[in-house]
C-alpha cells in the first residue's frame, strides 16, 4: 500500500514538472510542447535525466549543469506540492473518475497561483475545461447516469448549490471590486478574481464559498505580515490564498455540512 501511493505522488511530481512548463511559457506566450525544457539563464537543453522532478534538483544542487545559475526553488516546490496533491485527493476521493475531476480543478488553481505569484496575472481559459469537466459529471449524477458505478461516486455538492456557489462567488467579488474602487479610489481587486471566485464556487457550492473567502482572508494577511517584503506595493496576489483555501475547505467540507446543518 505504502508502494502505491508512494507511485502516486511521483505520477504527481512529474506532472508538476510539467506544470512548470506552463507556469514560465504560458505567460511569455511561448509553446508548452516546443522546444523542449531549456535552461532559461544559458538556453542549453535540458537532458532527461537532469530533468527528473525533485531529485535532479537535489543532485544538481538547484544549478544548472553547464552554466551554473542557480534553478529558481519555484521547481521543486511545484512538483513537491503537485505530488501531495495528488496523493491527498485520490485519499480522501478513492481511486474514481470523481478524483481526476478534481485533481484537474486543483491542478489549474495551482498552475494560475503560481502565475499570480510571479507576474500578477492569471488566465482564466485555464479554468474552461475544468469548470465544463465538472459540470458534466455533477450532470451525469443528478440525472443517475453511470448510477451505482463506483467509478462514478456522487459530487460533494448538489447541481443546485453548485450553480449557486458560483453565482454567489461571482457576484459577491464583482460587488467588493465594484465598492471597494468607489471607496478607495483605484482599483482594489483584480477583475480576474472575480472569475476565480466563481470557478471555486462551482465545487465549492453555496454556503459553503464564504468559507473559502474567510480562510483566504486569514492566509492574505498571514502571508502579508509574515512574509511579504514589498510593503509598499498594495498589490497582493490573491489566487493563491483562494485556492489555497479552496482546497483546505474541500478536505474538510464534510465536517462542515456536519456544523451547518
Amino acid at each position: 500500500m505504502i508502494i502505491f501511493w508512494f507511485f502516486i505522488f511521483v505520477i504527481g511530481a512529474v506532472f508538476g514538472s510539467f506544470f512548470n512548463v506552463l507556469i514560465y511559457r504560458i505567460p511569455i506566450k511561448k509553446s508548452i510542447i516546443f522546444p523542449a525544457s531549456f535552461c532559461p539563464n544559458c538556453k542549453k537543453p535540458i537532458k532527461w535525466y537532469d530533468n527528473l522532478p525533485i531529485i535532479s534538483y537535489l543532485i544538481l544542487k538547484g544549478r544548472c549543469r553547464y552554466c551554473k545559475e542557480k534553478i529558481s526553488l519555484f521547481y521543486p516546490i511545484v512538483e513537491t506540492i503537485t505530488g501531495f496533491l495528488f496523493l491527498i485527493v485520490f485519499w480522501k476521493t478513492g481511486i474514481n473518475i470523481l478524483s481526476l475531476v478534481y485533481i484537474i480543478i486543483f491542478s489549474s488553481l495551482l498552475v494560475n497561483s503560481f502565475i499570480d505569484l510571479k507576474t500578477k496575472n492569471i488566465y482564466i481559459s485555464l479554468f474552461i475545461f475544468p469548470s465544463l469537466l465538472y459540470v458534466l459529471y455533477a450532470l451525469f449524477i443528478e440525472f443517475n447516469i453511470f448510477s451505482n458505478f463506483w467509478l462514478f461516486p456522487s459530487t460533494y455538492i448538489s447541481l443546485k448549490e453548485s450553480i449557486t456557489g458560483f453565482l454567489t462567488g461571482a457576484i459577491f467579488f464583482f460587488i467588493i471590486r465594484f465598492f471597494g474602487g468607489k471607496i478607495l479610489k483605484k482599483e482594489g481587486m483584480g477583475e480576474g478574481d472575480i472569475y476565480v471566485a466563481a470557478f471555486i464556487g462551482l465545487f465549492i457550492g453555496f454556503p459553503y464559498i464564504f468559507f473559502v473567502f474567510i480562510f483566504a482572508g486569514i492566509f492574505g494577511i498571514i502571508f502579508y505580515y509574515t512574509y511579504y517584503k514589498d510593503k509598499d506595493d498594495k498589490v497582493i496576489p490573491f489566487v493563491p490564498f483562494l485556492s489555497l483555501s479552496s482546497f483546505f475547505i474541500f478536505l474538510i467540507l464534510d465536517f462542515i455540512k456536519r456544523l451547518y446543518l
